[in-house]
């Protein structure tokens, strides 16, 4: 058999078991949901769990399909990074910088031992923004964009529904016009992050021989941090912080076409996430990248009214974002930056973050605090591709969050 005739055997392989074996789960759920069926009932829990067996087989599916396409040169495989991509992104002599701080005399650091101010290569900027990302409930879930230029299109292809007509001999049959294609724009904004590393941290690490990897990591995830609460609550006014870029919550506000529910009337979580499931038009339910996102106290309510379910892996949600949670099937991303009063439901891949490749960095040593001064620089931007696929809940009761 032609590698392109495997290929395309895998491909098939692959809709037909989305179609055979993941599909008919979800549309059981969703049967499920619109019958009054509770979350916590055994026939909801049994098809979750098998929901989530078929996702990781699927996702081994389409794993061999990459394998299957790298081999055979169709598509390029993926950079493998160095074990250290950060050697060398703030030090040119590491081992300088350590034989002085352990053993000299001045315990100072050495101007020239300091990797020179610039733009940090592909390889070390892209693992710097996978620690950036890695651990935020929100920005790990979502699409990320790497641009080469400050814009990027999201295009968005539509197709309008019965604009089919009867055929009639001798005449002429106009256009439907029934496909759109719209897009809307990335376009990325500065931030800056100023970071002192103090001369004990410097030391403790340098000792340990993981300075430089361990001052990526602590910034990458402070600048996370940031990033994150940006993404919902950034309305691109507010300053200082919130004026830096517009989140997912003004850019829904702004967008006619996102699904505005009230929730005033909704004082426990059940009918709160009927609700958002409701508003979501129904051909968009089952979607496979659907998710929920909610705030820490409303994820302890549901967890709390699911009765036996609120257990240790509830806990664990709580505490670090984990995909444990969810509703009929639907992952449930618990993030401390949305606001208590609101959950949204939408695909994961409607929500995008795009960030620039080029990041720089300048570090300076002050010899009169004793500590190096470190000034990252990123461009990145957030944006949702179609409105018409986000349930946004809003005016929760104050009991929910």
């Amino acid at each position: 058999m032609e590698l392109n005739e495997a290929i395309d055997e895998l491909r098939g392989d692959i809709r037909k078991f989305n179609d055979e074996a993941v599909d008919p789960i979800k549309e059981r759920l969703a049967s499920l949901e619109e019958r009054g069926t509770a979350p916590a009932d055994e026939k909801v829990t049994e098809l979750e769990s098998r929901l989530a067996e078929q996702n990781t087989k699927l996702d081994e599916m389409g794993e061999s399909l990459r394998m299957a396409q790298v081999n055979g040169g169709l598509i390029a495989p993926k950079v493998e990074t160095k074990s250290d991509p950060f050697k060398g992104m703030f030090f040119d002599d590491i081992d300088a910088v350590r034989h002085e701080l352990l053993n000299g005399e001045s315990r100072a650091v050495n101007l020239a031992a300091i990797s020179g101010a610039g733009k940090l290569t592909d390889e070390t900027a892209m693992a710097f923004l996978d620690y950036v990302v890695g651990d935020q409930p929100t920005l790990g879930v979502i699409e990320r964009r790497t641009m080469n230029s400050p814009t990027a299109r999201l295009d968005r292809i539509g197709v309008a529904t019965r604009q089919m007509v009867a055929g009639v001999e001798n005449t002429a049959v106009l256009d439907t016009n029934a496909i759109s294609f719209t897009a809307r724009s990335l376009t990325v904004t500065e931030g800056v992050w100023a970071e002192d590393i103090s001369m004990s941290f410097l030391e403790d690490n340098i000792a340990g021989g993981s300075a430089e990897q361990q001052i990526a990591n602590v910034c990458a995830k402070a600048i996370g941090e940031e990033l994150n609460d940006l993404a919902w609550n950034g309305d691109g006014t507010t300053a200082p912080f919130l004026s830096i870029n517009t989140g997912f919550e003004a850019l829904a506000l702004g967008d006619g076409g996102v699904i505005d529910l009230d929730q005033t009337a909704n004082t426990t979580a059940l009918p709160a996430l009927n609700a958002l499931y409701k508003g979501m038009p129904s051909q968009y339910r089952t979607i496979g990248d659907q998710r929920i996102f909610c705030s820490p106290g409303f994820a302890t309510v549901y967890m709390e009214e699911l009765g036996s379910r609120a257990t240790g892996l509830g806990d664990a949600t709580i505490v670090g974002g984990s995909s444990g949670l969810a509703y009929f099937g639907i992952p449930i991303t618990v993030d401390r930056h949305l606001d208590a009063d609101k959950i949204y439901m939408t695909p994961a891949s409607n929500l995008v973050v795009g960030f620039h490749r080029d990041v720089t960095q300048e570090m300076e040593w002050n010899p009169r605090k004793r500590q190096i001064e470190l000034t990252f620089s990123m461009r990145f931007d957030f944006q949702h591709k179609f409105g018409g696929v986000i349930s946004r809940g809003h005016t929760l009761d104050a009991g929910l969050g």
